[in-house]
């Protein structure tokens, strides 16, 4: 596509179905670019297919690559098929746990070519949910408008769920604020406050020896009484 004179390309994998229920993995494709005609759309398609699946190939399998192309020039369009493109597709590990694993840490979403083109059109700021998400994309919190600090473990989506989270689009999710600590705790005492000559200030150490010395003296003076 970029030798084509495509100069924004941006690919994405989807692995199953809506609910997980068969295995069909395809590549998204969102680019720039027009309207085609009939045969140059053919002619594109053809040389796509030779160049991701030798011929040889396809004829031992009976089978070719499958390619679809649309085009349009309504946001509205253009949106929906954002959406669906970078929407995940592999929500759950039970579907295919060795899959998982082996996908772990693949950079599902690529970019290619050069984006520094001024905007074709921009959201008009009353969708708060596609605000939001374009914030994330810049690394930006939604709310605080802090940096975001990404976890690199996973997290058991049980967790994530029990929490309530608010689904932006994308994968991502939005979780409520940290609950603060609760007020009027009790502090420890400051043994700092306490009088100097106070018996709670000495280490356990100096305790113990000025108890043997109470004793000692306490023995003595009742040595001394009887005698």
């Amino acid at each position: 596509l970029r030798k084509r004179g495509y100069r924004m390309v941006f690919t994405r994998w989807h692995y199953f179905g809506e609910h997980g229920e068969k295995y069909h993995p395809h590549l998204n494709i969102l680019c720039d670019g027009g309207w085609l005609p009939e045969e140059q759309l053919a002619e594109l398609k053809d040389s796509i297919r030779r160049k991701l699946l030798p011929r040889s190939i396809a004829k031992g399998i009976g089978k070719d690559l499958e390619i679809q192309y649309r085009y349009s020039r309504s946001p509205k369009q253009i949106m929906h098929w954002i959406k669906y493109v970078t929407k995940a597709s592999f929500r759950d590990i039970t579907w295919d746990e060795p899959l998982a694993n082996a996908l772990y840490g693949f950079h599902n979403g690529c970019f290619a070519g050069t984006w520094d083109g001024s905007p074709k059109w921009k959201l008009t700021g009353t969708d708060k949910k596609f605000n939001a998400l374009l914030k994330v994309r810049e690394g930006i919190h939604p709310v605080s408008g802090k940096p975001i600090k990404w976890n690199k473990e996973p997290i058991p989506w049980a967790l994530v769920e029990a929490q309530n989270p608010v689904d932006i689009g994308s994968g991502y999710y939005l979780l409520p604020p940290i609950r603060p600590p609760p007020s009027g705790r009790r502090q420890p005492t400051n043994l700092i406050e306490l009088p100097d000559g106070d018996y709670r200030k000495h280490t356990n150490t100096v305790r113990r020896l000025i108890d043997r010395a109470k004793n000692v003296a306490s023995f003595r003076s009742d040595y001394e009484s009887y005698s």
